[in-house]
């Protein structure tokens, strides 16, 4: 995202007359340059912002795979959306969970919840509930939103872990917490405030302060 952010800026800085196509070219080669050395950093922000913002796709996954081939994580993570969903490469759900897993296994909490959603639904790997859970509480415990929500449904319904309404009010409740959209929220807290019905309220007390000593250590 911040990558398709920064090419955003580019575009708009040329838009708008802030910097000329040239200046844009020539900031392109320094960081082409940078990545020829082997600079994953380099490898990955020019992958991107080829890949968001300009029409030749096969260089850009070219350079997306170097960086990811360095084990770094947001490359491996934007290697298993490419495979997913198939832009610039024949989609593959087994290699899109390859990528997801590596991205997954060096930090990355996307790839953790990337992994879970595999697992969850089947797609290049055999179905599992129980560690797709994992996963997700993996992703949610690294503040993915997502995956809390994800997790809050999987509490709640009881799909590969116990049912527990407490745990669905504490990761419903932490989702809302970070979502930007009001609708979002809401919808979130209204799922939230269903767990508590079917709680005592010693136990949405107690719930409470799980959130609230999450949200302490944000």
């Amino acid at each position: 995202m911040i990558v398709f952010a920064m090419a955003l800026v580019l575009w708009f800085a040329i838009a708008t007359g802030i910097m000329t196509q040239a200046d844009v070219d020539r900031a392109f080669d320094a960081i082409r340059i940078k990545a020829n050395t082997g600079d994953v950093i380099a490898q990955f922000s020019l992958g991107a912002l080829l890949y968001y913002g300009a029409t030749d796709t096969a260089q850009a996954v070219e350079w997306l795979r170097k960086a990811a081939a360095q084990g770094y994580a947001p490359a491996e993570f934007q290697m298993g959306q490419i495979y997913e969903f198939g832009f610039g490469v024949a989609p593959n759900n087994e290699q899109a969970f390859r990528w997801y897993r590596l991205a997954a296994q060096h930090g990355s909490a996307a790839g953790q919840r990337a992994v879970g959603e595999c697992y969850e639904k089947g797609r290049g790997v055999e179905a599992n509930a129980r560690a797709a859970a994992e996963w997700y509480r993996r992703a949610a415990d690294g503040d993915d939103l997502r995956a809390q929500y994800l997790l809050g449904e999987m509490y709640f319904t009881g799909n590969g872990v116990a049912q527990d309404y407490s745990s669905a009010y504490v990761w419903y409740a932490l989702a809302a917490s970070q979502t930007p959209l009001l609708d979002n929220r809401q919808g979130l807290l209204e799922l939230r405030n269903i767990a508590a019905a079917r709680m005592t309220s010693a136990e949405v007390a107690a719930a409470a302060r799980r959130v609230r000593s999450f949200l302490e250590r944000r």
